[in-house]
């Protein structure tokens, strides 16, 4: 088509704006598109959502340049004709949390983000996020509102053990009935929004009292589609109404392991703050009958398991160090959660619990030997008679005593099966190899740091007792130089990397193998 169609969603940075709405004189469609042609001259294609609203006689504001089409277009439709029916829609960044405005009334006020249009922020009433986003009919009154617990068949009080089977039957249950993709929709919405603690318990408080304040559903992040008015003298649009709201998400399938998991009485969640990941996992996912108590020892639990989710765009403001921070995250939409488990998930589990009925009650006795490597260094041969002199079994393995949950024993094995012994103080591993000497902290987010091989290393364990990580890297009073310093190897994603810097700079022949 050779006319002047305009993408209504070209790229924020580089597509100016009119200056001014234009009249809307003709519309037609184009396939999916709806396509207005404005008293100026110019054609913008617009897509169903948004095209929906629009009439003749209503005025336009769009970007003014040619480009791909996405659903984050900062679109204004204003409607001469009628009061506070304005339509705008923008992608939006962080939503508030509830405030009341000068007539006490609650409101969210939520960022946009590189709007062009001269609004800059859109000021929300709870009650219009209530009847978006937890009203199971969003063309009736709160009043008349069917439960979502109604619309499942289960009961409020359904354990969210059971609750994924409720959704699941309902859903099938549907299909079987032709149901329509709305109604499909909601009842996925309705799960998704009971599946969530902090969204469940916040349904339930609305179900008493419909007036109590509303936070934006996962904090805003995505395309927000309003109905209002603008304010004529400041960046903001006043809206009375949600028309659609599409979050920011995408596909993702992460490896979890299960000691990273913390265990409630009917859930599990991860809570990963180096991947910014949360995830809710239930018994329907995980089929294990697990309780709290294994928060007590999931530390010896070994198996990962692989999730594969949408994962919803999120965050939260935090005060730190004086400041207040945007803190992004993305979290797991419960209907569209799988799990990959591993065919030996039952053994790894019988085996970390027989640990730890084991060796779960002596914990008195370890914590004097965290204590006692805490203030000096001790060889491993050393601590075992320790733990025996203690009344350990024989079979406790000493490297549990400074261990941390997070920790990914991958980098234990690889420096273990080089080592001719090991050292444990505060809470280091340190590894006396061949050619060097290895430094290892127990726990995510830390380095693996590497020495050349002194003469004597139990001379050197009780040297290095003397100073710390942050003196080393920043060689105080020469004391990288003394220790003989070769460098820190960080725990980044690719394993692969760390064990290839590890071997080159312990002197280890590389492996053209792997």
């Amino acid at each position: 088509m050779d006319s002047a169609v305009q993408s209504a969603a070209a790229s924020p940075e580089v597509s100016p704006v009119t200056e001014a709405p234009s009249p809307v004189t003709q519309i037609r469609w184009e396939g999916s598109k709806l396509v207005c042609v404005c008293a100026d001259g110019r054609e913008f294609a617009l897509s169903g959502l948004v095209g929906s609203h629009l009439r003749v006689g209503d005025e336009v504001l769009v970007h003014d340049s040619a480009g791909t089409t996405t659903a984050d277009a900062e679109i204004y439709i204003r409607k001469p004709s009628l009061r506070r029916a304005d339509i705008y829609h923008a992608k939006v960044a962080y939503a508030a949390l509830p405030k009341p405005d000068r007539r006490s009334e609650l409101f969210v006020k939520v960022e946009v983000v590189g709007g062009q249009a001269g609004i800059d922020a859109i000021h929300i009433p709870c009650s219009a996020i209530r009847d978006y986003f937890f009203a199971a009919n969003r063309n009736a009154s709160w009043s008349s509102q069917p439960s979502f617990y109604y619309l499942l068949h289960l009961p409020p009080d359904v354990p969210f053990k059971e609750l994924r089977l409720g959704y699941r039957i309902r859903r099938m249950e549907l299909l079987k009935e032709n149901a329509s993709k709305a109604e499909l929709a909601t009842i996925e919405r309705a799960y998704n929004m009971l599946a969530d603690p902090d969204l469940r318990a916040l349904y339930n408080e609305l179900r008493k009292d419909p007036t109590i304040p509303v936070p934006f559903p996962y904090s805003g992040f995505g395309s927000l589609l309003v109905q209002g008015q603008r304010a004529p003298d400041a960046g903001v649009f006043f809206a009375n109404r949600i028309l659609a709201f599409l979050p920011e998400r995408r596909r993702r399938t992460v490896p979890v392991p299960l000691r990273k998991l913390d265990y409630f009485d009917d859930y599990a969640m991860l809570r990963d703050r180096h991947r910014k990941l949360e995830i809710l996992i239930d018994h329907q996912l995980l089929p294990l009958r697990w309780d709290p108590t294994w928060s007590q020892w999931r530390h010896l639990i070994t198996a990962t398991v692989e999730i594969s989710a949408d994962f919803i765009h999120t965050g939260r403001y935090r005060l730190r160090r004086g400041e207040w921070k945007l803190i992004e995250w993305e979290t797991a939409l419960p209907s569209r959660t799988e799990l990959d488990i591993p065919d030996d998930l039952e053994d790894e589990i019988l085996k970390a619990r027989r640990t730890h009925t084991r060796f779960g009650e002596y914990w008195k006795q370890i914590d004097r030997l965290r204590a006692h490597v805490e203030q000096i260094p001790t060889e491993r041969g050393e601590l075992s008679r320790l733990c025996w002199n203690q009344g350990l079994p024989g079979d406790f393995d000493v490297a549990q005593i400074t261990w941390r949950p997070d920790y990914d024993p991958y980098y234990h094995e690889q420096l273990t099966k080089r080592a001719r012994t090991m050292f444990l103080f505060r809470d280091e591993y340190i590894f006396d190899l061949e050619k060097s000497v290895v430094v290892e902290v127990p726990q995510a987010g830390h380095a693996t740091y590497v020495f050349a091989k002194p003469a004597d290393v139990t001379d050197w364990v009780w040297q290095y007792a003397k100073t710390s990580r942050q003196d080393i890297r920043l060689n105080r009073d020469n004391i990288a130089e003394t220790l003989g310093f070769l460098g820190r190897i960080v725990h980044g994603k690719n394993k692969a990397e760390w064990l290839k810097e590890l071997r080159m700079k312990i002197g280890e022949p590389p492996n053209y193998a792997q």
